[in-house]
């Protein structure tokens, strides 16, 4: 049995819409065209996720899911708005969504051929990356604990970001030939 927050919904989807509200945000302006009533679409799309948060399977990417109740929370706007003329029409609507969905896809693929990579960096890589871009050290920090120059720190952490991206590069091409 999983963990409930208190209004009753499994704590995993809470985490789930809490860490998505920036991207369902961007992804709901976009669709807009406009910043101005995006915060209200944004808490209906949220309301509707929450009422039908017992649908939704855990081993599918919440986002994708997400993005159909942002849409149809988009379009009921849109429907409400239709008279106004800085309203998008439906046709440019509907491709910059497919446009934005095919992006979220491909950076999901990114993050994991990524962390997959950092993961097979020796323990010092893997801390040295954790240290500069998971806690956000500055390199003049890094640099003082290592005992070395400022500049061959910033040398160290460029080779590793090239070396991550071939690695990133190598894994996505595999998965594209596989």
């Amino acid at each position: 049995m999983s963990h409930a927050e208190p209004g009753g919904l499994p704590a995993e989807f809470v985490t789930r819409l809490t860490a998505s509200q920036g991207a369902l945000y961007a992804y709901i302006v976009s669709l807009m065209g406009g910043l101005d009533q995006a915060n209200d679409v944004l808490q209906e799309t949220n309301l509707k996720l929450c009422r039908k948060a017992a649908l939704y399977d855990a081993e599918q990417p919440f986002l994708r899911w997400a993005y159909v109740f942002a849409r149809n929370e988009v379009l009921s706007w849109r429907t409400r708005q239709a008279r106004s003329r800085l309203v998008f029409q439906e046709e440019l609507m509907l491709k910059i969504a497919d446009l934005f969905e095919s992006v979220e896809e491909n950076a999901e693929r990114e993050l994991t051929a990524l962390e997959g990579c950092v993961e097979k960096l020796p323990p010092r890589q893997r801390e040295l990356v954790a240290a500069r871009y998971g806690r956000g050290e500055p390199v003049q920090e890094i640099a003082a604990k290592l005992q070395m120059a400022e500049n061959a720190a910033s040398a160290l952490f460029y080779r590793l970001r090239k070396a991550l991206a071939a690695c990133v590069e190598l894994t996505l091409g595999k998965e594209a030939s596989s």
